[in-house]
């Protein structure tokens, strides 16, 4: 009888500690699935990603700017300028991918 209570004791062991370790496992899981090896160091940093959106919305808005001054018959200075500006952030973005 004295054997048989060990046993049970010792199976309940076992399987308690599986379900701590199981779920340690499973709460770990997310934080291990997530491959960030393809980005380089300087990338995975929240104000380079953010600096980055930035440069993309700039770029965004002032084609915006360039398309409308097009339409609304804009002087060619004014859409020089435009350009220009396209160019300068564009030339921006390529300087900071490197």
């Amino acid at each position: 009888m004295k054997e048989g209570g060990f046993m049970n004791s010792k199976f309940r062991t076992i399987v308690f500690g599986a379900l701590v370790a199981g779920s340690l496992l499973a709460s770990a899981g997310p934080v291990l699935a997530h491959d960030y090896w393809h980005w380089s160091e300087r990338d995975r940093r929240w104000d380079r990603r953010a600096e980055w959106r930035s440069d993309h919305r700039d770029l965004a808005a002032a084609r915006r700017q360039l398309e409308y001054d097009r339409r609304h018959h804009a002087s060619r200075r004014r859409i020089a300028e435009d350009e220009a500006r396209i160019r300068d952030i564009e030339r921006a973005i390529r300087f900071a991918r490197r």
